[in-house]
């Protein structure tokens, strides 16, 4: 018993709780459920990263495919078909990578709007559809870094304008040829010739093939193709922030240590 007569005075004093000790673990708490909410609010933009690789993917097997459909007896393009068409979809996949790594829901979208308009070119293209909705789904819900959301709206339909002119340039810029195939089919020589004319004989040996191919890819074309993709990569790159630069998340308030 105490001095002044209470048995548990002295058991009170060492149960006492400690307030900085109290302090620290309730500022713990804070700090875990800050970063649990963060991530759960970065999930829609570690997915876009992921659909963003995978559109990458799609255009290699795209252009593997159209290297296999090209193996008739014909002289090759000036600009091969295999490289430039999975180029315009690998500038989407692209984009969207560029806007989940800036937290610009804009540019994830227009990036999804791409994949969904470019899937009409051919039926190899139909699989960009599903990664073009998700891009359209999952850009919505990132949260982006504060800015002026006009203006990211503009820079994203600008970068939507100059992918679609590119695709616009390479396939109208192209020609009309007729060609013809002398020597043997393991090893042979082609050889343009004019349209509405007879075979040409040329040296090489006897013609076992010829024909007239329309639609045939330019070096004009491929050249402002290139031009107009790397000016949107250039836009989308250049004009946003990153997060390393801008705080993207709310930070949980930091007290002072008592």
């Amino acid at each position: 018993m105490a001095r002044d007569g209470s048995v548990l005075s002295s058991r009170t004093v060492r149960g006492t709780v400690n307030p900085r000790r109290l302090w620290s673990v309730a500022t713990t708490c804070r700090h875990t459920w800050g970063m649990s909410t963060t991530g759960g609010r970065d999930r829609p933009r570690r997915l876009v990263l992921v659909v963003g690789v995978a559109v990458l993917g799609l255009p290699v097997a795209l252009g593997v495919f159209i290297q296999l459909q090209s193996r008739d007896p014909r002289p090759p393009e000036d600009v091969p078909r295999a490289f430039a068409i999975p180029a315009l979809y690998a500038t989407m996949g692209l984009l969207a990578i560029i806007g989940a790594l800036q937290r610009r829901p804009a540019m994830v979208v227009a990036a999804g709007v791409l994949c969904l308009a470019g899937m009409i070119l051919s039926v190899a293209t139909i699989g960009f559809a599903v990664p073009g909705l998700l891009l359209i789904l999952l850009g919505s819900r990132i949260e982006s870094l504060p800015r002026r959301h006009g203006s990211e709206a503009v820079i994203a339909a600008a970068a939507v304008l100059l992918v679609v002119s590119a695709a616009v340039a390479l396939l109208a810029m192209t020609a009309e040829r007729c060609w013809q195939a002398t020597g043997s089919p393991a090893d042979p020589t082609y050889t343009v010739i004019p349209c509405g004319g007879g075979d040409v004989l040329a040296a090489g040996g006897q013609t076992f093939a010829n024909g007239f191919d329309s639609g045939v890819l330019t070096r004009g074309g491929g050249l402002a193709e290139a031009v107009l993709l790397v000016g949107a990569l250039t836009l989308a790159a250049g004009t946003g922030r990153t997060p390393a630069n801008t705080a993207a998340e709310p930070s949980v308030d930091q007290a002072p240590r008592p």
